[in-house]
């Protein structure tokens, strides 16, 4: 007695076996196009958060210097601020008084050096302090221009230009994965019709 088997004869005629499972396409396609969606999504929203607070954060410390073409005037600080004396580029910096609202003198402030664009004219950082107490500071230069102000933020700089490289690296790389995703699909597709 011959055991019988899917497809064996009988009786001189071939028999149909099962039908061959259906090939199951791969998640690969899927799994790339969710992975580039969303790195592409994070890192375009993270990079233009980062790169908006960071140079929101610059901008406002140059809008908070305060120019005297005269060479004198009052700059009002919170206690503890630290502030910078730009003077214009290319001029020898200036010789300046300062009196402080209690007339103490202020304590030395950052040794970062900073620049900045005020109406087209550049101004470079030549000494700085930090405000013992609130209130009003009085400074004269005897007649040499003179802007007060906070320093430029570095840090603000840094996060802003990481975020626009956050923005755009990560978008391409988001990118590339959903084309490698969509071009592996339609090869799938392909393969199975």
């Amino acid at each position: 007695m011959t055991a019988a088997y899917p497809g064996a004869p009988q009786g001189g005629q071939w028999q149909p076996g099962p039908a061959a499972p259906p090939k199951r396409r791969s998640k690969g396609p899927v799994v790339l196009l969710v992975i580039g969606a969303l790195i592409l999504v994070l890192s375009l929203v993270s990079g233009i958060v980062l790169a908006v607070i960071g140079f929101g954060a610059t901008a406002r410390g140059i809008g908070d210097i305060q120019v005297y073409s005269s060479g004198a005037g009052t700059y009002t600080a919170e206690a503890g601020e630290e502030i910078q004396a730009y003077a214009p580029e290319g001029s020898t910096p200036p010789s300046c008084s300062l009196i402080t609202p209690d007339g103490t003198e202020p304590s030395g402030g950052t040794n970062q050096s900073s620049s900045t664009t005020i109406d087209g004219q550049t101004w470079v950082s030549f000494n700085s302090f930090t405000a013992s107490t609130a209130g009003d500071y009085q400074i004269d230069c005897a007649g040499s221009p003179v802007a007060l102000g906070p320093p430029v933020s570095i840090g603000g700089i840094f996060s802003g230009i990481g975020g626009v490289l956050l923005a755009v690296l990560g978008g391409i790389l988001g990118f590339l994965l959903l084309l490698a995703g969509i071009i592996w699909m339609v090869v799938q597709r392909r393969r199975t019709a």
